[in-house]
């Protein structure tokens, strides 16, 4: 049983993210959380969030035609929070991180891999291989402030939030697996017992085995999982 049994592609896209940032060397000082149901307090400064912003899905091909088939569109963001007296410097930094988080998650061959996301290196990859098809649009906005409103503490905030494209197929079922197929000839409508018994008959019980179909239901699953 893998994550995106109990967990949508849009939530394992958002981990991955904040995942290769938390790890990474320029926000070891930071605060990072994953969503905005704690506020970000003056001793959690520097701060990083990486949060699901919201989610739009539209048809992929002509909505009346075959089965249920997504093109997700998640809005996931990304806000940076530092206090500096000294707003040039405060600035600097901001664009600084926000450099940074497109240096590090936009060129990585292994999150964005439309393919296979395995680090052969590490041997880590995006949980169930979740693929990002592609990022489709960007914005960046600063926010100035105070963390508090006594204004002891200058507050600059980086936002920028990104549209992360992926797809979904929602096949029809599960449906009973075929074991069994018993087949009889020699036998026309109408045929009395009599007239059926002066014929040669064949009867033929064919069984199937189910391990064949867990296999094929496990590779259907595989091929049909997101970036898709």
């Amino acid at each position: 049983m893998g994550v995106t049994d109990t967990q949508s592609y849009s939530h394992v896209i958002r981990d991955v993210l904040f995942g290769a940032l938390q790890a990474d060397p320029f926000f070891v000082s930071y605060t990072c959380r994953k969503n905005k149901m704690l506020v970000a307090r003056p001793e959690c400064l520097p701060y990083l969030g990486v949060y699901i912003i919201d989610e739009t899905m539209t048809p992929d091909g002509d909505g009346n035609a075959g089965e249920v088939r997504f093109i997700h569109a998640t809005r996931i963001g990304f806000s940076v929070m530092i206090a500096n007296n000294d707003q040039d410097a405060c600035e600097l930094q901001l664009d600084a991180a926000f450099w940074r988080i497109m240096n590090r998650l936009w060129p990585d061959e292994y999150i964005m891999n439309l393919l296979d996301t395995e680090n052969p290196n590490t041997g880590q990859s995006n949980p169930d291989n979740t693929r990002i098809e592609s990022i489709e649009r960007g914005l960046r906005r600063y926010v100035w402030g105070n963390a508090a409103f006594n204004n002891e503490t200058p507050l600059g905030e980086m936002q920028y939030d990104i549209t992360c494209r992926h797809r979904t197929y929602w096949s029809p079922g599960p449906f009973d697996d075929l074991l069994t197929i018993d087949m009889k000839t020699g036998i026309k409508p109408g045929d009395t017992q009599d007239e059926m018994d002066q014929r040669q008959q064949l009867h033929r019980v064919c069984q199937f085995d189910p391990s064949s179909f867990a296999a094929k239901r496990e590779f259907k699953q595989r091929s049909k999982t997101n970036g898709r």
